[in-house]
């Protein structure tokens, strides 16, 4: 044990841990360590580099979505440059791929070390965000190119879809017939080689009649009936669809809703599609969001169409949903279904999803598929999946009597389809919900710019729109847990939150001045969500107005839930989501994970800030390992800069971080030493308790492996003492692994889900922190907190230069004889714990974050 500082000497404070520590391990991925890679194997290249080839190499499905979800454009030069093993930019791997001549120079070439699945990642992403053309082009070639080298058995499923639905895009309707066959479409994906030949028929055929006769033996081979087109060559194709079935089936009444504000041309076609249905029995409810009063004739002129059309009229624009409720507080249909007011049904629709749940009598549900389409009838989709039909939420068809026992739709003017669906299959179950898939019975219509832009595309879900999705999900679990229904009554309080924009009426509203707005992934899993949360919830308690804006940072491996603290803070009111498209202003915006900023190219914000500052924390490292970081800080700064429209300062969590950005960013960009971003330790400190008469020791970890001892030697030396009990506590998964189970019967092991943190920092007299020898540190978390919890701090030697004379330090074996001294020294116990606490509050406290907050916010308006 040593310290140049510490007061309370042993003899033996000078001795240097020298000791060669075994370093067998288990591989794990961390989220606050950066990974190893064996050091006679490793490949090193840039630091970045090294970070995306891990990634890509061990995370390629999550970093594709994350891809997807980002908009960038430049991070495609990620995927081309670890596919290629380094050599290439995109443009220079096209270059090369644009460039090779017959198949068997192909295979003649020497392609070592190139990664076809990051290859084939890398197709899938230009084609699934192709602009144009020439996107879908750049993405073949990579297709033929892998195919060429590895061979169709290199294809996974998905790849097999989009490169068929590539090849159809481009025209190439040869090559797309041939690997239709020999890449088992029809096995992967059922009607999809036939729809795609009607892709093939739409764009070669020179009559529209051809399209309709190939239409017809589409349908009929499905056992659907047939469709006719209206005369009137001036509507666009997807309007001149009618009936050409005389076919009536009987039944009990289905009330369809149909909501609409300001309709187009396509309400024509979706009320003559209803009209005609083969299941007569039929009232279509159009309510009317309140749109101007030009259109009064329209509603008129539909209310005429038929005696089974009903219009009513709202005076208040409140969104689909409220619409919705309107249209089924109105209806006397057995079955309720909705309909939007520019697509189009198969004449076939209501009788398939009415039929099976009068042949079962316990499904309370069904949806029906769709496809989406232009006005022309050209077949589109807008989610990830490479497969045309999709289910269509839309068309949902309900028994009303559920509606007693559920509750009716949410009333946000978007996304609430899907909480809706949910919540019968939360409360009935999946056996009582029907998913008809088997046919396309609907044809939805997707306007121009739409698969590229606005809330969803392929694989982009608008933040906005994936916090409500959570925020209802956790809802639906957490009551299940409870033993309780989740049930949502018109005109009571909801249960979870939603964003502020999707309440009814205030799509698109000004969310007003803010004090702070955080900025970061807001992940259960992300790196940052925790240390964040403790910063708003301080802030809040200070009387500040505060924002939180979710983006998806490339650090994050597990894309799965939000911190249910989180929701209750939004839900009580102290906090608002905001997202980046929002219109809104802020004092200051902190991003918290310098990385979110290096994939934004693809996105621009509205909300204003006068301030901005990047914090920006290294990770701790592991010494001998390769080099990693998710980050380029100029690159993240000119993206951010743009993004936000303003010129962002970045700001280290340690004066080690600050030395380090002096070299990485311009001068006048670094925040001054004395604004350091120090970790905030929020708890009120509680009365010091003296140590018991049997010392405890303990331990907390959240599942790095590293912050254990290196193994079951050190373990012992540390935990194992006939002087104290010991108690470990936290994700304990690497304990278990590292060191044999009868070793760890000696001690008491604690589950985080048994308790909270402070209550188990309540049980201890000492905090014991031994991690690997290779983990080169920094400021951490848990050590501040059991400092502040009033517990002495025992370290390692090579951990002094972080904490000082806050914690002491020594070999492993000398714990055992540091815990008795401090135990029986009760003035030294309490002396040494103030030391810690005046550490805490210098640095790490609630006032030290309040100031650096109001400096940023007050100094230089």
């Amino acid at each position: 044990m040593r310290s140049s500082r510490n007061r309370f000497q042993l003899p033996w404070f000078n001795r240097v841990n020298n000791k060669k520590l075994d370093t067998t391990d288990t591989q794990t991925d961390h989220s606050d360590v950066a990974l190893s890679s064996d050091p006679a194997t490793r490949k090193v290249g840039s630091p970045v580099f090294n970070f995306y080839k891990n990634k890509l190499e061990k995370h390629l499905q999550v970093f594709y979505r994350f891809a997807l979800q980002s908009r960038s454009v430049s991070i495609r030069d990620i995927f081309a440059q670890v596919g290629s093993n380094g050599r290439h930019s995109l443009v220079d791997l096209l270059s090369v791929l644009e460039n090779r001549t017959t198949a068997v120079d192909r295979r003649a070439k020497d392609w070592t070390g190139y990664n076809n699945q990051v290859l084939l990642g890398l197709a899938d992403l230009l084609a699934n965000t192709a602009k144009n053309d020439l996107d879908t082009h750049s993405a073949l070639l990579l297709y033929d190119f892998v195919l060429d080298v590895w061979g169709q058995e290199s294809f996974a499923d998905p790849n097999r879809l989009q490169y068929v639905e590539a090849l159809a895009q481009a025209g190439r309707y040869s090559d797309m017939s041939e690997y239709n066959e020999s890449l088992g479409i029809e096995q992967i994906s059922p009607l999809q080689v036939e729809l795609l030949q009607l892709q093939k028929v739409r764009h070669e055929c020179l009559t529209d009649v051809d399209w309709l006769s190939a239409v017809n033996r589409f349908y009929e081979r499905q056992g659907m009936s047939y469709v006719r087109l209206l005369d009137d060559t001036s509507l666009p194709l997807l309007d001149r669809l009618a009936s050409d079935s005389a076919k009536v089936v009987d039944g009990p009444k289905v009330s369809v809703i149909m909501p609409t504000f300001s309709p187009g041309r396509g309400i024509y076609a979706a009320i003559r599609s209803l009209l005609e249905q083969t299941w007569k029995n039929l009232e279509i409810i159009i309510v009317d969001d309140a749109s101007p009063d030009e259109y009064a004739s329209l509603f008129n002129e539909l209310s005429q169409l038929d005696p089974r059309v009903t219009v009513i009229r709202q005076t208040h624009n409140a969104g689909a949903y409220v619409a919705r409720n309107t249209g089924l507080a109105h209806a006397t249909g057995d079955f309720i279904t909705t309909h939007d007011d520019d697509d189009w049904s198969h004449p076939d629709k209501i009788a398939t999803q009415a039929g099976a749940m009068l042949d079962d009598n316990q499904l309370v549900a069904t949806t029906s598929s769709h496809i989406r389409t232009t006005e022309a009838l050209d077949f589109q989709r807008m989610n990830m999946h490479a497969k045309f039909i999709q289910m269509n939420y839309s068309s949902l068809m309900f028994r009303k009597t559920i509606v007693d026992e559920i509750g009716t739709w949410d009333t946000v003017n978007r996304g609430g389809d899907s909480e809706f669906l949910t919540r019968i299959i939360e409360n009935y179950g999946s056996d009582r919900f029907l998913r008809l898939l088997d046919k396309p019975l609907s044809f939805s219509r997707v306007w121009s710019g739409s698969l590229t832009s606005g809330e969803m595309s392929r694989g982009y879900f608008a933040n906005s729109r994936l916090l409500y999705r959570w925020a209802f999900r956790q809802w639906h679990w957490n009551s299940n847990k409870q033993g309780t229904k989740a049930i949502l009554r018109s005109g009571a309080a909801r249960e979870y939150p939603v964003p502020t924009t999707f309440e009814p009426g205030a799509r698109n509203s000004d969310l007003g001045i803010f004090d702070v707005i955080y900025v970061t992934d807001y992940f259960r899993q992300a790196k940052f969500v925790n240390t964040v949360l403790q910063e708003i919830k301080t802030l809040v308690s200070r009387g500040f107005r505060i924002g939180y804006m979710h983006l998806y940072s490339p650090q994050t491996n597990r894309a799965a839930g939000i911190p249910q603290e989180l929701f209750d803070l939004q839900l009580a009111g102290k906090v608002t989501q905001v997202s980046h498209d929002d219109e809104a202003q802020t004092e200051l915006l902190l991003v918290y994970d310098s990385a979110i900023g290096m994939f934004l190219d693809g996105y621009r914000s509205t909300v204003k800030c006068r301030r901005a500052v990047v914090i920006d924390q290294k990770s701790a490292t592991l010494s001998g390992s390769e080099d990693r970081t998710p980050t380029l800080l100029s690159q993240s700064l000119r993206n951010l800069d743009s993004c936000f429209e303003t010129q962002f300062k970045i700001v280290g969590t340690t004066i080690e971080d600050q030395r380090r950005l002096d070299k990485q960013v311009p001068a006048l960009r670094r925040l001054s030493d004395e604004m350091t971003w120090y970790m905030h330790v929020s708890e009120e400190a509680e009365d010091i308790r003296l140590p018991s008469a049997e010392p405890v020791v303990g331990f907390h970890s959240y599942g790095n492996q590293y912050r254990w001892p290196a193994n079951e030697n050190v373990f012992k030396s540390v935990y194992l003492s006939e002087e104290y009990d010991t108690f470990l506590f936290g994700h304990l998964t690497p304990a278990r692994n590292k060191y044999n189970e009868s070793v760890l019967e000696r001690v008491n092991l604690i589950h985080f889900s048994e308790m909270e943190e402070r209550s188990f920092l309540q049980k201890l007299d000492f905090w014991v922190y031994f991690p690997h020898h290779r983990l080169n540190d920094s400021i951490w978390g848990p050590v501040l907190s059991a400092m502040h919890a009033g517990k002495i701090v025992i370290l390692p030697n090579r951990l002094e230069k972080i904490y000082g004379d806050a914690a002491l330090y020594g070999d492993p074996e000398e714990v055992s004889s540091l815990v008795s001294y401090f135990s029986q020294d009760t003035s030294a116990y309490i002396k040494q714990v103030n030391i810690a606490r005046k550490f805490i509050s210098e640095l790490f406290s609630t006032e030290r974050l309040q100031w650096r907050i109001e400096q940023l916010i007050y100094n230089n308006r």
